[in-house]
């Protein structure tokens, strides 16, 4: 990893692709300390750890805030089920904003063509509850994603709908990328391209068996509408501000920005002068075990969250 400055049908594979982790896991001792109304915000039970790579040192919320608040954009790569990754993603945003003073929240969970009902119910033009009801929100916002979308409402910072319209993408995913060109609530432009992306996501894809080559060109191009529309969300708000821009914080499934590859490549090639710091998440692990070599590229930092005990309940 460079240094900071640098439809029904097809959402089961796409959702085991947004959860897909690596079984290597990280070194060092100790569970991390995360602010106790992060914690109980998200339900968290387990113990977590953040490592700075590529050194696999521990560190606090607070060491790695110092070195994130220098950031343009900070990329939150997550695992969408993990209440403890969850937590320690919004300590980590309450902590660049108490640097910075302003942020941007930006996340993928919440669409463009919601930004209305986002702005409205910021401003308390709507109440939580007309919110909830009428902005398409996912199934877990409630519990991992709405203590984040508070936290910025109360203190002023905006949150940005970045992710395209979802019908949009599952209609590339059926009908391919040209279905969706021109969509108002779509990237102007998408690269669906071959290269390093690709190649990680056929990886992934072919635990599912039987995709041919036209079906998966269609489900990569969904997976790229996604990012490119999510990377030119960023840079048109990061545009809106052009002399001293608020630093942009964006939760997304940790494939969208591991490696620097996906949504961060897309804004880069929008913006190729943004120093852009990538976190990562592994659960399910051994905290007591040393990362892969492969591993320490994900993300500038890696969060970890402990296996359960065997034989203990998870959602």
């Amino acid at each position: 990893m460079a240094s900071l400055q640098s439809s029904p049908s097809i959402s089961a594979a796409l959702l085991a692709l947004s959860l897909a982790s690596c079984a290597s896991i990280s070194a060092g001792s100790g569970p991390l300390e995360v602010d106790q109304e992060s914690w109980e915000a998200t339900g968290a039970e387990l113990p977590v750890a953040l490592v700075r790579t590529p050194g696999q040192e521990r560190v606090t919320i607070d060491e790695a805030a110092d070195a994130l608040a220098e950031a343009d954009v900070i990329f939150l790569g997550e695992q969408h089920d993990s209440a403890e990754g969850h937590a320690v993603q919004l300590a980590l945003t309450k902590a660049v904003a108490e640097r910075r003073g302003e942020i941007v929240l930006s996340m993928e969970m919440l669409e463009r063509d919601s930004q209305r009902l986002v702005d409205m119910y910021l401003d308390g033009e709507i109440d939580q509850e007309a919110f909830r009801s009428t902005a398409r929100l996912w199934p877990n916002y409630q519990a991992h994603y709405e203590p984040a979308v508070e936290f910025a409402r109360e203190g002023g910072h905006d949150v940005l709908a970045a992710n395209v319209y979802r019908p949009v993408a599952s209609r590339v995913a059926r009908e391919g990328l040209d279905s969706a060109m021109g969509e108002v609530w779509a990237a102007a432009t998408v690269d669906a391209s071959p290269g390093e992306y690709r190649d990680r996501f056929d990886a992934v894809m072919s635990g599912h068996g039987g995709v041919d080559e036209e079906v998966m060109d269609r489900f990569f191009a969904a997976q790229c509408i996604k990012d490119d529309t999510m990377a030119e969300s960023i840079a048109r708000r990061i545009a809106c501000d052009p002399g001293d821009p608020p630093v942009v914080i964006h939760w997304n499934g940790r494939f969208h920005s591991d490696f620097g590859l996906g949504t961060v490549e897309r804004l880069r090639s929008r913006q190729p002068d943004l120093n852009i710091a990538v976190v990562s998440m592994l659960t399910d692990v051994q905290l007591s075990r040393p990362l892969a070599e492969e591993v320490l590229n994900q993300g500038h930092y890696i969060i970890l969250v402990q296996a359960p005990p065997q034989g203990a309940e998870t959602d």
